[in-house]
């Protein structure tokens, strides 16, 4: 479809919605008009017609805005009606209940990766990424799982838009050692973040395949590294691969 079906004030609009992150829950009309490059008078527009369906809230004291409930609200629908979800729900709660570790669901949404569902760790200490958070794809296990089988320009547009930001001593920052790890879980068919987006942390991923044998998202598990002894390491990659397979298999791959 051209660009001519598209309505700009809808695009703004939800330009303007995916600003707001774990990190930044407000933000003013100045804040918005700098980020998005716009006169102050077109997101003054924008915000108030949002703000009047319940999509935007007016904190009173700062003046600022954040998300509205109504978001929430429709979140939930997605959520209780997402099938990757549905399927996937058993398999993260298994996991987290046999390792004791933090399990997710990651898909790709464009050139990063999104945590969709999560089952949390019952250990007092515990690694998680909030569910809905954006994570670059090259410094996380789910990340390299959804990357490892795409096209090669597929890799280089998501590479041109990202670059490498770099986290810990341990992220990826080269486009020939990304493609060296990449190959590296195809082979094996899961992936390990070893500290390369926060130190301390490692994360374990398998890939979560469609009916067309498509990886269509990740699972994870997450913890302090210090957990993940290597004879311990083995055991959770059995069990990951495991309950990978079993969504697999619910969304219909190796169906006859």
């Amino acid at each position: 479809m051209g660009n001519n079906y598209f309505i700009n004030s809808i695009q703004r609009a939800f330009d303007i919605l995916e600003l707001f992150n774990y990190d930044v829950r407000e933000l003013g009309i100045s804040d918005i008009a700098r980020e998005l490059g716009l006169h102050k008078s077109t997101v003054h527009r924008i915000v108030t017609t949002l703000e009047s369906k319940g999509i935007l809230e007016q904190n009173p004291d700062s003046g600022k805005y954040r998300l509205g409930l109504k978001l929430y609200r429709l979140g939930l629908f997605v959520f209780d009606d997402n099938e990757l979800i549905a399927l996937s729900d058993t398999s993260l709660k298994k996991l987290a209940d046999e390792t004791g570790e933090t399990s997710n669901l990651v898909i790709m949404d464009g050139c990063m990766t999104v945590y969709i569902a999560q089952r949390e760790s019952s250990r007092m200490v515990r690694m998680f990424t909030k569910p809905g958070a954006r994570v670059y794809p090259h410094c996380s296990g789910a990340g390299k799982v959804l990357l490892s089988e795409m096209d090669q320009k597929d890799i280089q547009l998501i590479i041109d838009s990202n670059g490498f930001p770099a986290y810990t001593n341990n992220t990826i920052t080269s486009r020939n050692r990304l493609l060296d790890e990449l190959k590296d879980v195809r082979a094996k068919g899961y992936a390990i973040d070893n500290g390369e987006r926060e130190e301390g942390v490692m994360c374990i991923a398998a890939p979560v395949r469609n009916r067309h044998g498509v990886i269509t998202a990740a699972i994870s598990i997450s913890g302090p590294a210090n957990r993940f002894g290597q004879e311990r390491l083995n055991g959770l990659i059995d069990k990951i691969l495991v309950q990978a397979g079993e969504i697999s298999h619910r969304m219909g791959y190796g169906s006859r």
